[in-house]
């Protein structure tokens, strides 16, 4: 059975998080119409067809880099030996199973497109941009809905990257906002929980090599206490 990926609920992420941040200055409001993940080469034929309209607006687009292994994280305790979270719920509500989460540290690289026909409401991207810095920057993202992990963003040069050679169709802005995210790649491994040990003592009696083991008493612990279950 298909599954989503860790580095899709990432893409979601940045997307909201873009998407908020940005659309008041835009002018936009519906991140399914607004907004697109794909390449900028394609992505005014892409907001065309999300829009049913051949006209364009201001929107966003994002694309994203393949995910690169994070050697400066590498020796990270979350990676080599994961963090122990909590129990699953067996029969009769005892604990099962122990859920250790082990993440491996990556880099995700985005550019962040910010197309508009107004060259003022690009200005004001940017300088929201810089300030984004000082404006709690990290990505919360909470495992299960109740670990927070925070993926800090790393900023970088804006660029201009407007066709002007288009007069023909109209004038249209396009700048590119890098952003890095400092993530995890995660994943989930179950290790049994003991529910029950088995004590069986004996007495040792005799001269090597003719031992003689006499059987003494039985002990059971459970998580729900020590029993003694018989003697010899």
């Amino acid at each position: 059975m298909a599954t989503t990926s860790w580095t899709q609920i990432c893409d979601t992420a940045v997307k909201t998080m873009v998407f908020n941040r940005f659309s008041p200055i835009l002018g936009i409001s519906d991140s399914n119409k607004d907004l697109v993940l794909t390449p900028p080469d394609i992505a005014q034929r892409q907001i065309a067809e999300k829009r049913g309209t051949g006209s364009t607006v201001e929107f966003i687009s994002i694309w994203s880099e393949p995910v690169k292994f994070d050697w400066a994280r590498q020796n990270e305790p979350i990676g080599r030996k994961g963090l122990t979270v909590n129990y699953t719920t067996g029969l009769g509500g005892s604990n099962s199973q122990i859920i250790t989460i082990k993440a491996v540290p990556v880099e995700m690289k985005y550019n962040i497109s910010v197309w508009s026909l107004y060259l003022d409401k690009i200005k004001l991207v940017v300088e929201s941009y810089s300030k984004w810095l000082y404006d709690h920057p990290n990505l919360k993202i909470y495992y299960s809905g109740l670990y927070e992990m925070d993926m800090y963003l790393k900023f970088d040069q804006v660029k201009d990257s407007t066709d002007y050679k288009i007069y023909d169709r109209g004038k249209y802005f396009r700048y590119d906002l890098p952003l890095t995210v400092d993530g995890w790649i995660l994943s989930n491994i179950m290790y049994p929980t003991i529910l029950t040990i088995v004590l069986d003592t004996f007495l040792r009696e005799g001269q090597a090599p003719n031992f003689r083991d006499t059987f003494l008493s039985e002990y059971i612990v459970t998580s729900m206490g020590e029993t003694e279950t018989g003697t010899g």
